[in-house]
């Protein structure tokens, strides 16, 4: 089966997780040796302008294959497109109640401490249902992409 491209649609479209890649950062970290850097002191920024959730790199670079690790906030009420990446991402809660649906839309809401792996090519959704905001770590071997449905 063919998979669809990566996505082209304007930036209104792309309200997902890792999925902005033009304001990626160098890593931060890199060369630095031991790293202790509590979260008050990271950099966050916005995923993108015109997008709710907010990221902070902890290494590598989303831009590029090779691999990256970062920390995501969706704020209350998040809901993204359904959509799907080309690589694999491997994702662990840290704060709030986080639902990863499949297609289908079946899931159930994650509790901090819950691990998810979505393999690359999967449409999924992601929601943050908690009344505080989802902290959410994230690892990617691949760059950050987005990759909406086939139009019908």
């Amino acid at each position: 089966m063919k998979r669809p491209g990566p996505c082209k649609r304007t930036a209104l479209t792309l309200l997902v997780l890792c999925a902005w890649p033009s304001h990626a950062a160098e890593d931060p970290f890199k060369g630095a040796g031991n790293v202790v850097a509590p979260i008050a002191t990271l950099p966050w920024r916005k995923q993108a302008p015109d997008l709710p959730q907010r990221i902070t790199d902890l290494w590598g670079n989303r831009e590029r294959d090779g691999g990256f690790g970062e920390l995501v906030e969706l704020p209350p009420g998040f809901k993204s497109p359904l959509h799907a990446h080309s690589g694999d991402f491997h994702g662990v809660l840290i704060k709030g109640a986080w639902v990863h649906e499949d297609a289908n839309g079946h899931g159930v809401p994650l509790e901090p401490g819950s691990y998810v792996r979505q393999a690359g090519g999967e449409m999924h959704v992601d929601r943050c249902v908690s009344k505080e905001p989802c902290l959410l770590f994230l690892f990617q071997y691949s760059r950050a992409d987005v990759i909406l449905p086939a139009r019908k």
